[in-house]
């Protein structure tokens, strides 16, 4: 039976809204330790990448000279392309996940995350995008997940790539650095998606957190390798474009092939090397001997250098993109969009797989933001 309110009655009071769950609506917070120590550790990554870039220009800036600016140009395109195709990959495997974020929003978690490579230890990268996710309303398991499985993912896609070129063009690379194809396979069989999903119950279990709620599956797996392919055939192009000023003793689709084989050989190799940052030093020594059939020491030297502080660069290019699209559904760097997880920093930060948003028992996929389409 309703009840009839008097026109001089008050109206009751509605109900406070819930929290929006997957939305990624802005709403202030202050500054609490989650804030300051987002703040600071890009603001590390940003400084020792600065340091890489004044490093990089002192070791190239004597032997510049033997390339053309437009090569040097048309190289630098091909990098950005390369760096930038990354995100598509890590977007397929996200909304394999089930969290389907808008190109922009994206751009933004991923290549400000990536800043953080720059810091000693491949982990950082993953704490960033994990964190900057949540702004978008995208859990951390699903994040981190996401993130995890593209870093797994380009091992055996820059192996793959290397293994059909290179054997015709640079065996002598292949048997130098032998052990960065025996990781190939391994990766291929975790990544298989029954295998990945027990992996990845077993990490939530361990951790204590609720396993994902979708499964990935051999779709967006693929999507996110071919991808890294893509990249990896934009690497390729950029290297060509730096060697072939040089006067190789190769040409034509042969020195192509050893162009995109011996850059995925060395990024693999430099990979593997979890110790340093962004693989330095390996990748280089690696992209020398790989180069050896065309051109010689010193001008390979020159171009794993040159290529080294192209890759820097479109890394700085693609960060300052992500700052610059902060739209209307995220909230400022290192905020909070959900209030559970504020509580939660101090005992989650370090783990990959950290607290879901409280109370979203929905199977619905997330979307990043109101303008998600």
């Amino acid at each position: 039976m309703g009840q009839h309110s008097s026109p001089g009655a008050s109206a009751p009071a509605s109900p406070a809204p819930a929290p929006d769950q997957g939305s990624g609506s802005a709403r202030p917070r202050r500054r609490g330790p989650r804030w300051w120590l987002i703040r600071g550790a890009f603001l590390l990554a940003l400084g020792l990448l600065a340091v890489a870039l004044v490093s990089q220009w002192r070791d190239v800036r004597d032997s510049y000279s033997q390339l053309t600016v437009a090569s040097v140009a048309a190289a630098g395109v091909a990098t950005v392309l390369a760096v930038g195709t990354t995100v598509l990959s890590w977007r397929a495997l996200l909304a394999g996940l089930g969290a389907r974020l808008p190109l922009r929003a994206a751009v933004r978690i991923f290549f400000v995350g990536q800043i953080g490579k720059y810091i000693p230890g491949s982990v950082w990268p993953v704490l960033a995008q994990m964190e900057l996710s949540r702004d978008y309303g995208v859990s951390r398991p699903k994040a981190a997940s996401a993130s995890l499985v593209v870093l797994a993912l380009a091992v055996p896609s820059g192996g793959l790539a290397a293994a059909v070129t290179l054997p015709f063009v640079s065996a002598k690379a292949l048997a130098s650095y032998w052990w960065a194809l025996v990781a190939v396979p391994v990766f291929a069989v975790l990544l298989f998606p029954p295998v990945l999903s027990r992996l990845l119950a077993l990490a939530f279990r361990l951790l204590r957190r609720p396993p994902l709620d979708e499964p990935l599956t051999l779709r967006p797996i693929a999507a996110g390798s071919g991808w890294l392919l893509l990249s990896f055939g934009w690497y390729g192009l950029a290297t060509w474009l730096l060697v072939r000023d040089l006067e190789p003793s190769v040409g034509g689709a042969r020195l192509a092939a050893l162009c995109v084989g011996a850059y995925a050989l060395a990024w693999t190799a430099g990979f593997l090397v979890l110790v340093l940052p962004a693989g330095a030093g390996v990748r280089e020594a690696v992209l020398v001997l790989a180069l050896a059939p065309a051109i010689a020491s010193g001008p390979a030297t020159l171009v794993a250098l040159v290529a080294r502080l192209l890759a820097t660069l479109a890394d700085l290019v693609w960060a300052g993109i992500g700052v610059a699209l902060r739209g209307r559904g995220a909230l400022p760097l290192g905020s909070a969009a959900t209030s559970e997880d504020n509580g939660a920093l101090s005992a989650d930060v370090g783990a990959p797989g950290a607290a879901v948003a409280a109370g979203n028992g929905s199977t619905e996929p997330e979307r990043g933001t109101p303008a998600h389409r």
